[in-house]
């Protein structure tokens, strides 16, 4: 059942329109005018249009181009009523974005097809669309951890860098990796530490808010964008996460392994920090501070 919005001033259209409609289990809505129907729309969210040419106040015409111009209309398809079958009225509907024509009077045959031929147009549409999404999601993602990669991580601290300049926000940047990964796959093999990473980005996944960025940045390594957050807060979020993770029994094959942590954190804005590379650079630095204190530990960037 589609929501169909019939936009006509004549009562007889109207009648005889969701007569036909209703009778093929469409929900059929009516505005008697282009400014109530406008009005309607983010009540009604209708999946198609019926708009007469000729009203009074606002033609059919101005109300397509306003339902074109507007982010949360452009898409819903417009099939104009019209008495008048001349071609330049056909072309001058077609180029403002309406999808169809029907002369009126109409047939019920012809009316009940090309409904539902648009119906059908705007619902596979809307699967290309959802399938394109996915596709685009999948490109972004890391196949292992289903954490975002490191190409779409770096696109987007891009990003959050030149808002949090133009807004004056903080913005912080975690980099961790696994302590001693490589003697754990020499040990138990690279399946076992696959499991491993894939679980990690499960608690990942978890943990932070859906606003933050959690990426795997490369082999054991990791790496998540904090928005609006200072660098105190940053720290204390760094330091959850270390006593998560090193509390955590990892279960591969029924037997059971602990991992522990060592986190970097920098954060925007800081003298030093101009650059999405500038903060990487210093989250790194931050990263290896903790690995030459001992590991499994926090440490934030500090100039010398």
């Amino acid at each position: 059942m589609a929501k169909i919005l019939l936009v006509d001033d004549s009562k007889l259209i109207i009648e005889f329109g969701k007569s036909i409609l209703s009778t093929e289990g469409h929900k059929v809505s009516h505005a008697p005018n282009g400014h109530e129907a406008l009005e309607m729309m983010s009540a009604e969210k209708p999946d198609l249009i019926l708009l007469d040419v000729v009203m009074p106040g606002m033609d059919g015409y101005e109300v397509c181009k306003r339902l074109k111009a507007e982010k949360q209309t452009h898409d819903i398809p417009v099939i104009m009523l019209t008495s008048k079958d001349e071609t330049a009225d056909k072309i001058k509907g077609l180029n403002i974005g309406a999808v169809d024509y029907v002369t009126k009077p109409f047939d019920a045959g012809e009316l009940v097809a090309r409904v539902n031929t648009q119906l059908r147009v705007k619902e596979l549409h809307e699967a290309l669309q959802e399938r394109n999404r996915q596709l685009q999601e999948l490109a972004n993602k890391d196949g292992l951890t289903n954490l975002y990669n490191h190409r779409y991580l770096q696109e987007q601290l891009l990003k959050e860098i030149d808002r949090a300049k133009r807004y004056n926000l903080s913005l912080s940047f975690l980099l961790f990796d696994i302590d001693h990964f490589k003697h754990f796959n020499d040990t138990y093999g690279h399946q076992t530490g696959d499991v491993i990473l894939k679980t990690l980005g499960n608690i990942l996944n978890k943990t932070f808010r859906e606003n933050d960025m959690a990426a795997r940045y490369g082999g054991e390594e990791f790496a998540v964008i904090l928005i609006h957050t200072d660098l105190g807060t940053a720290r204390e979020t760094a330091e959850r996460l270390r006593k998560t993770v090193e509390a955590y029994r990892f279960e591969v094959d029924q037997n059971h392994f602990q991992i522990t942590i060592s986190l970097g954190v920098a954060c925007f804005p800081h003298e030093t920090i101009s650059t999405a590379k500038d903060l990487v650079e210093y989250a790194d630095k931050a990263l290896y501070k903790a690995k030459r204190a001992g590991r499994n530990r926090v440490e934030v960037y500090m100039p010398e």
